[in-house]
């Protein structure tokens, strides 16, 4: 008891050393021991601590058990009689003994040391018991022992264990998965872990995504809406947690993915994201291909009516064309058959602007007008003979707007059409145009500003709810016969005008289309009826066209309009006539050049090539793909005129004169310089 005594009064001493320095740190020495000799005490007073002692307090010699504290008792189990027949190793679990430096803690030599160490114990009843164990150096019974200080930590294993193995699991869930599964740290964009799965999908090693970021991956378009997103969570606006994007692996591959990111923040802040993506790339291919037989068949639809429209149209223009024949050969008068052949043809014209406008974005040749005329002109030629009659309220004072006449036209002819057939029995139709300032825009894509609104009201029966938000889709319709393209390409038309337009309506109760055009400060010039006329001229002309039937139309109203001519069939021979015309002395003084041209030079190559032999080359673009952005903007590329097939003579003719006046114009500043 003596030595045990010794021990404990060393760890007293410790104690109150430690207290002493803790009290100095605190500035306050009074009302606590700062000597050792305060904490002594007798020898049943140390007893009685040893025993109530919390930890498990075992003296070892010659690696036998000399004494144990009730608390060992507790721990593992054994009675004191149990522990002095047994050696300390055997209460140790035997995979842990080697963590135990024998000759150091067991066998002390006479340098003081202590020692920590985490181990296993078997109890009575063969379980084990975790212990953090506390080896310090001391006597007993006038001989070398060990102290052992053990702490009962099974309870905290356990759960480590637990953990651990929800970990493990999590772990084997995440790697054999079948999806890619990700964490990114959001604040640089680094890969924190990634499993198998997305190793796979991409290519690259799990070494090689640390040193990678998230937009390493993503393609233009997806990085886009990565960030607008990222932007709506910095704004602590709502984020769907699904998202589709496209990402490109290691060996360039490209895979579309579905991810589903749930977003960890601090102080409102996006911090991590743990993301879940699963490769759609053959969904999206089905989708695709699926996408193209649907596309396919509604062309087949579309085809269908276009061709019987077709049919009808040139019916009636050869049909009035034979008429005229015959007539000539009795001499009579021909002039109303021919116009009734043009009216027919250019209705077949507007169709298949129609299809351009459809097919290849139909950019518009624009140009400031007041559209009061065009709105009740349109309308009466659509309803002439039917038993619908439109009331006109257009304001006298309605803006100008810059358009496409030929285009915004065709757009009103397509919901008069739509209105008329909702009022198959007959009805009154309400066209109103008046100005507006739009200051705030609530549900609108437009920018605040001045506006052209026209309301088109019928009194029919109405569209459907399920069919409203449809009626705007390409090949849409209720009708038996029809092919759904009208509303589509008025839509896109308006677009394209960087205007609106909008549809209300109810089961009988009517339809209303809102188009929105935005006004312009540019005064619309007056055409008279004088102007409408064709207009001779004189001057040497150029015509580049490929199409022989074309080249030889232009050439006859050419001359009809009292201009020489020569032809080419593609810009080569275009350019070496104008060059042979020029060394010669008899240039031409006006180009018509084709914008297409199949396997040959076209009229934007032509153009760039010309003005280099000749600065002052005047030219004319002409061409039936008005979608075309040198049609809208043919001055940035050179030509200083435009006329869109099909063409009449009168629109040449004005075309020509104004090309014509132009050079003369700069012919005279010229003058004025030198």
């Amino acid at each position: 008891m003596n030595d045990i005594k010794k021990t404990e009064k060393q760890l007293i001493e410790e104690i109150a050393d430690l207290q002493r320095k803790i009290r100095a740190l605190e500035g306050d020495t009074s009302h606590h021991p700062t000597r050792a000799e305060d904490l002594i005490l007798d020898d049943g007073s140390y007893r009685f601590l040893v025993e109530q002692a919390n930890e498990a307090i075992l003296v070892i010699q010659d690696e036998k058990i000399q004494y144990v504290n009730n608390k060992a008792i507790e721990i593992i189990g054994y009675s004191k009689k149990e522990y002095s027949s047994k050696s300390f190793l055997d209460i140790i679990h035997s995979e842990d003994r080697g963590l135990i430096p024998i000759d150091e803690i067991i066998r002390p030599q006479d340098t003081p040391a202590s020692r920590n160490i985490i181990i296993r114990l078997m109890d009575n009843k063969a379980k084990i018991r975790w212990v953090d164990a506390k080896f310090i150096r001391g006597t007993w019974a006038a001989k070398k022992a060990t102290i052992c200080y053990l702490i009962d930590i099974t309870a905290r294993k356990s759960v480590e264990e637990a953990l651990r193995l929800s970990e493990a699991k999590y772990r084997q869930l995440v790697e054999y998965a079948p999806a890619a599964i990700y964490e990114i740290d959001m604040t640089n964009g680094k890969f924190i872990s990634v499993n198998d799965v997305m190793c796979e999908y991409t290519g690259y090693t799990k070494e090689e995504f640390f040193n990678l970021q998230m937009w390493d991956f993503l393609t233009g378009k997806s990085l886009k809406k990565l960030l607008k997103r990222y932007e709506k969570m910095l704004k602590g606006e709502p984020v769907p947690p699904e998202a589709e994007y496209e990402v490109v692996g290691k060996n360039n591959k490209k895979i579309s993915f579905l991810a589903y990111t749930r977003i960890e923040y601090k102080d409102d802040k996006p911090i991590k994201a743990l993301t879940v993506s699963h490769d759609i790339t053959d969904r999206k291919k089905m989708e695709q291909e699926f996408s193209k037989a649907q596309k396919l068949e509604s062309l087949g639809v579309l085809a269908g009516g276009i061709g019987h429209d077709f049919n009808n149209l040139l019916s009636g223009i050869m049909g009035n064309i034979s008429l005229a024949k015959l007539e000539a050969e009795r001499g009579e008068d021909i002039m109303e058959s021919l116009d009734e052949a043009l009216r027919v043809a250019s209705k077949a014209s507007a169709l298949t602007q129609q299809l351009l406008v459809f097919s290849k974005g139909g950019a518009p040749v624009k140009k400031a007008a007041s559209i009061a005329e065009v709105l009740q002109d349109s309308t009466a030629f659509t309803l002439r003979g039917s038993r619908v009659k439109c009331k006109f309220t257009i304001a006298e004072d309605l803006w100008p707007v810059e358009v496409d006449i030929g285009q915004f036209s065709q757009v009103i002819h397509n919901l008069v059409i739509n209105a008329m057939q909702a009022m198959s029995t007959g009805g009154e139709l309400q066209l109103v145009a008046k100005n507006v300032t739009l200051v705030e825009i609530y549900d609108l894509p437009l920018s605040p500003g001045r506006y052209v609104v026209i309301d088109i009201q019928d009194q029919g029966h109405g569209i459907a709810p399920e069919h409203l938000s449809k009626i705007f889709d390409p090949y849409f319709t209720t009708k038996s016969r029809g092919s759904g393209l009208g509303l589509a390409i008025s839509y896109a038309t308006i677009k394209r005008h960087d205007g609106h337009i909008t549809v209300e309506s109810s089961d009988h109760q009517g339809t209303n289309f809102r188009i929105y055009l935005p006004a312009t400060e540019v005064q619309p010039q007056e055409t008279t009826k004088e102007e409408r006329r064709a207009v001779k001229g004189e001057g040497s002309v150029l015509v580049m066209d490929d199409e022989e039937i074309l080249r030889k139309v232009a050439e006859r109203m050419l001359l009809e309009l009292g201009y020489e001519v020569q032809c080419a069939e593609d810009g080569t021979e275009a350019i070496e006539m104008y060059v042979e015309a020029l060394q010669s002395g008899k240039s031409f003084d006006v180009v018509i050049m084709d914008l297409t041209v199949p396997g040959g030079l076209g009229g934007k190559e032509t153009i760039k090539k010309l003005l280099q032999i000749d600065a002052n080359a005047m030219a004319i673009v002409s061409s039936g793909y008005s979608n075309d952005p040198i049609m809208s903007n043919y001055e940035q590329f050179g030509f200083c005129g435009v006329v869109t097939k099909p063409y009449q003579i009168e629109e040449l003719s004005w075309v020509m004169r104004d090309v014509l006046d132009a050079a003369k114009d700069r012919s005279a500043r010229a003058d004025i310089r030198l």
